[in-house]
């Protein structure tokens, strides 16, 4: 099966699959994609291509270049929320290629690892989530591997000055992605380079003249938008780019924290379903520890593993640019198995796993009715268990001719098994992440030139792009405050989130929708005044 398109195809085939399905069964998710789009769209409807904005402030939490690509988007295709999540899945896909680049400097004479790689990292549950969220995270992934890639050319190039400039642009475009955190990702192996490369054909200290280059470079990139973004923002703007989103998350994070091992407790999910080929198993009892490009990938790794566990502030997506040096560990490791029987069954007990994971989904509905554990549980389709089954039988009957069969099996049924699971809960779910509703209401009701409040702490921008509002929704966090911008704005309506439905019947609520485990409602100004009672109702 594997020789009937070459890897690139195959991976191709395979994320086109993942992206497409996923356009399909999922909305934009709160709130995280939707207040990215929201400030793409606000700076898309100011003109304003310098400095982000949500909700009317300048937005300092994040760097331009999502956003710039996001409008680059709409400006080939039209302003839509299709073409948006592109952005992620495109970087995925150069990152998962560059992989397979990357594994084939590290090991030129090994072919198989070459192929090997991008099937892992495709295969890799954790990637191909990440693979269509729209966040920061998997184009820092991208500049990181570029940063890797030049390293190690500089070094089959003599220090060739293209890509001393070609590490410059992958710190550049790193720090315009997720900041200055790209240098985490990059400086530790270019610092241990001498003792992780051998060569014969410079000089050290022309390596590290060559990489304080290459750091100006990069800087010499961001500076060039930081610099007029920080004089148009003001003073806060400025002081918040320059100083407070780099000092404040690595010495006090500002969310997030969780003790040192959090990352050692769940790396093994990271590593899922690859955890259960034998082949990785028998592989490292013969691996040869003085392997030079598993001592590179160990070098890109543990450094920075060690850096962000050692920081407070800690979400798993923040290893997501480690995850192809893990690729790259594991397709060597497997590489050692040379025995053609070894692969014939290699991919059994995955896909054992994953059908009987299609059966447990299959079934979810009917041992729901039995042992009610979720209402919606009852409501999921077996058609979605069954075709995760059906296909890890399909796969499993079918004999590999080589590791890389046995890869591309599990590959295809790891991503199978996302698609289920996704497509299953969407198929319940879908409602309570759809943002798009709520934010045509509002819209209608802006269009009436009425005045909108956000009863809570902090609104993230869900509704401004789902609703192509151009008016910023004032935010009100406490119970006193909202009853004196009701009395002030008596046309105007108010965004509440409540749980009993039963205290707050529909017929107070203009529009309400159900919202994760929540309820979101307008309810007029008029309203709210009549009836003080609700403050009790009404949670920030």
């Amino acid at each position: 099966m594997y020789q009937v398109l070459s890897v690139r195809l195959w991976i191709f085939l395979i994320w086109g699959v993942l992206t497409t399905v996923s356009l399909f069964i999922r909305p934009l998710f709160p709130i995280d994609e939707t207040r990215y789009a929201a400030v793409a769209w606000e700076m898309w409807s100011r003109n304003d291509f310098l400095v982000p904005y949500l909700n009317g402030e300048t937005y300092s939490h994040k760097p331009p270049l999502l956003f710039w690509l996001m409008q680059l988007s709409w400006w080939l295709s039209g302003v839509n929320d299709w073409s948006l999540r592109l952005i992620s899945p495109l970087f995925s896909l150069a990152t998962i290629f560059l992989s397979g680049a990357i594994a084939h400097i590290l090991w030129p004479e090994r072919k198989r690892v070459e192929a090997l790689a991008p099937l892992i990292l495709m295969g890799l549950l954790f990637w191909a989530i990440f693979t269509t969220l729209t966040m920061f995270d998997m184009m820092l992934a991208f500049f990181a591997l570029l940063g890797i890639y030049s390293l190690l050319k500089l070094v089959d190039s003599g220090l060739s000055v293209k890509y001393w400039m070609l590490l410059g642009i992958a710190i550049g475009g790193g720090v315009l992605s997720k900041g200055p955190v790209i240098l985490l990702h990059i400086l530790p192996v270019a610092l241990l380079a001498p003792k992780c490369l051998k060569t014969v054909y410079f000089r050290w200290k022309h390596w590290y003249f060559g990489l304080m280059a290459a750091i100006l470079i990069g800087a010499m990139i961001a500076l060039l938008w930081a610099i007029p973004a920080g004089i148009a923002g003001g003073e806060a703007y400025r002081n918040e780019i320059f100083l407070g989103q780099t000092s404040g998350r690595l010495v006090e994070s500002f969310a997030h924290r969780l003790p040192w091992w959090w990352y050692l407790e769940i790396l093994p999910l990271l590593l899922l379903p690859w955890l259960l080929w034998k082949p990785l198993w028998l592989g490292l009892r013969k691996l040869i520890h003085q392997d030079f490009g598993i001592h590179f990938c160990l070098a890109w790794v543990i450094p920075v593993f060690i850096a962000f566990s050692l920081v407070s502030g800690k979400r798993i997506h923040y290893l997501l640019p480690l995850v192809p040096a893990m690729s790259l560990i594991l397709a060597r490791v497997v590489d050692e198995i040379t025995e053609p029987e070894r692969w014939e069954r290699a991919h059994n007990v995955v896909m054992a796993v994953f059908g009987l994971l299609g059966i447990v989904l299959a079934l979810s509905p009917w041992l729901n009715d039995i042992y009610h554990w979720r209402p919606e549980l009852s409501l999921i389709s077996p058609g979605w268990g069954a075709l995760l089954a059906v296909s890890a039988v399909i796969f499993g009957a079918v004999r590999a001719n080589g590791a890389q069969d046995s890869a591309l099996y599990i590959c295809v049924v790891s991503v199978i098994a996302l698609i289920t699971a996704s497509g299953g809960f969407f198929a319940v779910k879908a409602d309570r992440y759809d943002t798009k509703p709520a934010a045509q209401a509002i819209a209608a009701l802006m269009d009436e030139n009425r005045d909108i409040a956000f009863f809570g702490n902090k609104y993230h921008g869900q509704y401004h792009f789902a609703g192509r509002l151009k008016r910023a929704i004032t935010v009100v966090p406490y119970i006193a405050d909202l009853y004196a911008w009701a009395k002030h704005h008596q046309t105007g309506y108010i965004i509440v989130t409540y749980k009993d439905t039963e205290a707050l019947p529909s017929s107070l609520i203009r529009y309400h929708y159900p919202f994760k485990g929540q309820n979101i409602g307008l309810i007029s100004c008029q309203v709210l005044l009549a009836n003080p009672d609700l403050s009790v109702v009404l949670k920030p």
